[in-house]
């Protein structure tokens, strides 16, 4: 099964220039987690994404007005990628390695033309349960390395 298949098309989207405030009501209207952030509203370039996890971190937790907050400011740039023709197994694959639950998909010049998340991935049921719950467990792999400057934490993980 294809991308094109089974990705929400069409997202919601905005320019680095709008405020976090912006991005957060557009999330909470539609109830995603994922905001694709574009060159223009009329070209749909893909910069980057804004997600419900950075506007909590780099936002709310530093103490930021969302208001005057642009999202160039604090969004993501490094953003794992997908086409609409690859298959839902490399999908997957990204998922894991990146341990992302979304994915912008992108089509000519970078264009966004969709998402897709696990969600969408185990509604498909292309997938034996097996490899959802091996991505599943992948993705949700604690990563203690962006905690590390949080000294007064005592971050320790355990073990099984």
């Amino acid at each position: 099964m294809k991308v094109s298949e089974l990705m929400s098309p069409d997202p919601a989207c905005c320019t680095m220039g709008d405020s976090a405030h912006k991005a957060a009501v557009i999330m909470r209207e539609l109830n995603v987690g994922i905001i694709p952030v574009v060159d223009s509203e009329e070209g749909g370039k893909l910069l980057g994404v804004v997600t419900d996890r950075d506007l909590c971190m780099k936002v709310v937790a530093d103490g930021k007005d969302p208001k005057a907050m642009h999202l160039e400011d604090c969004m993501t740039t490094a953003v794992v990628t997908c086409a609409p023709d690859d298959d839902v197994e490399t999908v997957m694959h990204l998922m894991q390695e990146n341990q992302v639950r979304r994915i912008p998909v992108v089509g000519k010049e970078n264009r966004i033309e969709g998402i897709v998340s696990t969600a969408d991935i185990v509604l498909c049921g292309e997938l034996a349960a097996e490899e959802i719950d091996e991505t599943m467990r992948d993705i949700s792999e604690p990563n203690f390395e962006e905690f590390e400057h949080l000294t007064h934490l005592n971050v320790k993980t355990i073990e099984s």
